[in-house]
């Protein structure tokens, strides 16, 4: 995945086509791809599956997809306790305890710090809903 820009590896990840899915309904690969160094949030299916259907509504997808971005490439140790600001211009909070790193205290990340040749990916177990 090193080799691969953000979307492009993502959607080799299975665990991910529903987040990729989203990525595509919105023509967003590209903006995934050309960004440089951030990190992207990326719920799991599973996480789809409990939050209900994603949204429809173009600008509300494209919210939802910004608003699990962050400028900067993001190591665990970053995340400790910290106030990040999306791209979606909300921000979102995250706070680690031992091994264990939960975004806006609901979501917890599942596999950490995967790098992608644009970003640091995160898989969370909860779809992160922006601000209204």
């Amino acid at each position: 995945m090193a080799g691969q820009k953000v979307a492009d590896a993502m959607a080799g990840v299975p665990e991910l086509s529903s987040f990729v899915g989203l990525i595509n309904s919105a023509n967003y690969t590209d903006t995934f791809n050309n960004a440089t160094d951030v990190t992207v949030f990326a719920p799991v299916n599973a996480a789809f599956a409990k939050s209900g259907p994603p949204p429809t509504d173009q600008n509300k997808v494209i919210a939802l997809l910004g608003y699990h971005v962050v400028q900067g490439r993001k190591t665990p140790a970053d995340l400790a306790d910290a106030t990040l600001p999306t791209t979606q211009t909300g921000s979102i909070t995250t706070k680690a305890s031992g091994d264990t790193i939960k975004i806006n205290g609901t979501a917890t990340v599942i596999c950490a710090n995967i790098q992608t040749a644009n970003a640091n990916l995160y898989l969370i177990d909860t779809v992160l809903t922006p601000p209204s």
